[in-house]
């Protein structure tokens, strides 16, 4: 069987379609030594008032770093207050109870480092989800740090053994797909068709946090999550 393997920057508290992504594969390869961009300190939850951003307050020197080497900011009053929006609007949803301590105590721990806040809520969600693969990170695999773009994924596939990269559909604006057979190595595309699941509050937003499925919809999730990606019959062209 051909081992599949696709990668993803290690985003603040991720979208459902990561995870979706990640079950699709044997080998979930963090992308920590990418550069550190918005999604990687930020993301979006459900609120009375529709929908919005929980940002780390990275500061600037950073914002063209790579995300290993991201520092959390030395004054922490953003966590009493990540934890007090999703402990307001999540509080009251019918899972929160199973799942919360988790991220309470989360914003409690003193991290150094960007990338080991956001792998720790990473590894619990695909936990909750029972998503079970092979993770690695990039800064693991001792790697020529030289190394960019289509070459540098080549080269980690490489080194897991992996015959068959899965993409995000973003993928195709930026791979070298001519490389891709060159290196015996298959290329195929993610795509995600969004669930619509009950909300905290009245109407659906989708593509926020991974965090609203799970306080709304518990021990489904995880099948929810199955159920919503798929990887592509044919490779695009080449």
């Amino acid at each position: 069987m051909r081992k599949i393997v696709t990668m993803h920057q290690p985003n603040y508290l991720p979208w459902i379609g990561l995870f979706s992504k990640i079950h699709l594969a044997d080998c979930f390869i963090i992308s920590d030594s990418y550069q550190c961009a918005d999604i990687t300190r930020r993301n979006k939850i459900r609120t009375n008032a529709g929908s919005g951003y929980l940002t780390i307050p990275i500061g600037k020197k950073f914002y063209k770093s790579r995300i290993c080497d991201v520092l959390l900011p030395d004054e922490i009053t953003w966590q009493d207050l990540h934890w007090q929006q999703i402990y307001q609007n999540y509080a009251h949803t019918k899972y929160f109870g199973d799942y919360g301590d988790f991220f309470k105590t989360l914003y409690k721990t003193d991290y150094k480092y960007l990338w080991q806040i956001n792998i720790e809520i990473i590894l619990f969600l695909l936990r909750c989800f029972d998503i079970n693969v092979e993770i690695l990170k990039t800064t693991d695999l001792n790697l020529d740090p030289q190394l960019e773009g289509t070459d540098l994924i080549l080269a980690e596939l490489k080194s897991v053994g992996g015959q068959i990269y899965l993409s995000g559909p973003s993928g195709s604006n930026y791979l070298e797909f001519k490389k891709f057979p060159n290196n015996d190595v298959d290329l195929k595309f993610f795509r995600f068709e969004h669930p619509v699941y009950k909300q905290r509050y009245p109407g659906f937003i989708p593509n926020l946090s991974a965090i609203d499925l799970l306080f709304n919809m518990g021990t489904m999730s995880g099948e929810i999550i199955r159920k919503s990606g798929f990887i592509e019959e044919e490779c695009r062209k080449m």
